[in-house]
């Protein structure tokens, strides 16, 4: 059991998912498992879903800010918009180049498009390569949140590197994070491979059809998504290993945490700057 809770509530009597607050041992417990099924260390992916601005980018921030600060871990977010509040409001430095400065041990690594051409995807392209060449050595023992991960294997066309990611990433360190609207039109591994899911309301139907297919459950995951309360941000959690399966939503940052997320967003901006080679 990943949370405990002394009075679960249920979407519906035929369900049997609880709803168990993030706060009340469900946090601490993913933390302390993720990465550690067995209570040894052996990466696990965790994929998101969830359509834009439906709380998916700021959960996956969330838990890596709360995984560096209990483990350690070294983490790099790969961006690709020209702006991302979320993104910068996690106060951790913006790098363009690779290895990153010394004790930086959690960057986001920003490879902006100058324009919106095909043209302009070229060098956005060859720059995110070139960071997953620096990563792809024995060891590597890094996090790689892929954020929009759609974008990355389509517009960018790196589908058959981040497959291999994927599929081989784990026997170097790496844990595979994505983020995506839809899990429509990128690698079959990005959801297979996900040693945890989460999901967020989907947009519609359709994507509302292929989370749940996803999930393993076409009928049930689908009537478990339709409870879901948007206005809470609530997502759904799911161990591939363990089957176990949560309904949940983030505690509220505290003013003392927002007005500091506020404060880094404006000092950093959008400026992106080299880290040392």
């Amino acid at each position: 059991m990943i949370g405990r809770t002394s009075t679960p509530r249920r979407p519906s009597p035929d369900l049997g998912v609880a709803r168990v607050a993030w706060d009340d041992g469900l946090g601490a417990d993913f933390l302390a498992r993720w990465g550690r099924p067995d209570g040894r260390y052996d990466p696990e992916h965790l994929t998101v879903y969830g359509k834009s601005g439906g709380g998916k980018t700021y959960f996956v921030g969330y838990v890596l800010q709360e995984r560096a600060r209990c483990r350690g871990s070294h983490v790099v977010v790969v961006a690709t918009k020209r702006a991302d509040s979320t993104l910068t409001r996690l106060g951790w430095p913006i790098i363009s180049t690779w290895p990153p400065g010394y004790g930086e041990n959690q960057v986001i690594y920003w490879a902006r498009a100058k324009g919106i051409t095909a043209e302009h995807r070229v060098p956005q392209r060859a720059a995110i390569k070139r960071l997953m060449d620096r990563l792809w050595v024995p060891g590597s023992n890094v996090i790689v949140y892929w954020d929009e991960l759609t974008y990355l294997e389509q517009d960018l066309r790196l589908k058959t590197e981040i497959a291999t990611f994927y599929r081989e990433g784990r026997t170097l360190g790496i844990t595979n994070v994505a983020s995506m609207q839809r899990p429509a039109g990128v690698s079959r591994l990005a959801h297979s491979e996900a040693g945890w899911t989460v999901v967020f309301p989907p947009k519609d139907q359709d994507d509302r059809k292929r989370v749940a297919e996803v999930l393993g459950d076409r009928q049930r995951f689908g009537l478990i998504l339709d409870s879901l309360d948007r206005g809470k941000y609530e997502f759904l959690i799911r161990h591939d290993r363990s089957g176990e399966t949560y309904i949940s939503h983030l505690p509220r940052p505290s003013r003392e945490t927002r007005v500091r997320q506020r404060a880094a967003t404006g000092r950093m901006g959008y400026g992106v700057r080299s880290a040392r080679q």
